[in-house]
């Protein structure tokens, strides 16, 4: 399987539960993100096994939410992402002390015989400099784009997505854009940025990024931008999920 960063989704998730705010951005958050591929053959039992995993999860009132997504392209395509997110350090370190050994042994129990693989990954959702969907928004798709950027540009970089964000904000570009950094479990420095979407047509938006940006900042200033990002980034790629509510728990 590729490496966590090259593949993780988000979201990452959840994708986010925070509400929009025009005046302060929420603190920042941490996403925990589990991606895991069903051995050969045996993608219907790795998902009857995951609803009895996640039947357990209801059954022990756990508060935390977790959202299953099935990777639709790119090398993984037919794998799982399982996320949850919105929280702080504090509060995974108690819910891990409180629950974590038993999950693990549930997990085992019921979907080990089907699992080829499992990464987890954590994730800080950039709430400052992210264009965040309305509270609880659930989405059928997603797409996520993860950028591999020089090391020692992480100032740079999020000045670039800041000033993204404030032009496409005064242009109202029409789709959201929640930002994360990779905390641990994977090759970094990475950023990804997960797009809520409600269906393929929103692939070709109406208008564009950059006819957004140029009648914002003007032609050369947003070639510029464009510019000041980019030249800190490495390498990209992209993928795109398909939120399984049949799969997921949502907490009362």
């Amino acid at each position: 399987m590729r490496s966590v960063v090259a593949s993780v989704a988000g979201g990452l998730v959840v994708l986010v539960s925070v509400a929009v705010s025009a005046q302060t951005a929420p603190p920042d958050t941490v996403t925990e993100v589990i991606r895991q591929k069903a051995r050969q053959g045996t993608q219907q039992q790795y998902e009857a096994a995951r609803k009895k995993h996640m039947a357990w999860h209801k059954a022990q009132n756990d508060p935390w939410a977790w959202d299953v997504f099935e990777i639709t392209t790119g090398p993984d395509t037919g794998a799982y992402v399982i996320v949850s997110g919105n929280h702080q350090w504090k509060e995974m370190e108690e819910w891990d002390a409180k629950m974590g050994d038993a999950d693990i042994a549930d997990s085992q129990a019921a979907m080990g015989g089907f699992i080829e693989g499992s990464e987890r990954s954590y994730w800080t959702q950039l709430n400052a400099i992210s264009r965040l969907p309305p509270l609880n928004e659930r989405t059928p798709l997603a797409t996520v784009t993860f950028y591999r950027i020089k090391p020692g540009t992480d100032a740079a970089v999020r000045a670039a997505i800041g000033k993204l964000s404030t032009a496409l904000d005064a242009g109202k570009y029409p789709l959201r854009m929640i930002w994360y950094v990779l905390s641990n479990g994977g090759v970094g420095p990475t950023y990804a940025v997960v797009v809520p979407r409600t269906g393929l047509g929103e692939m070709a938006p109406t208008p564009t990024l950059l006819e957004v940006l140029e009648k914002q900042l003007g032609k050369a200033d947003s070639d510029a931008l464009v510019k000041a990002f980019f030249d800190n980034v490495v390498s990209v790629n992209s993928e795109m999920l398909n939120r399984r509510p049949d799969l997921s728990y949502l907490a009362n």
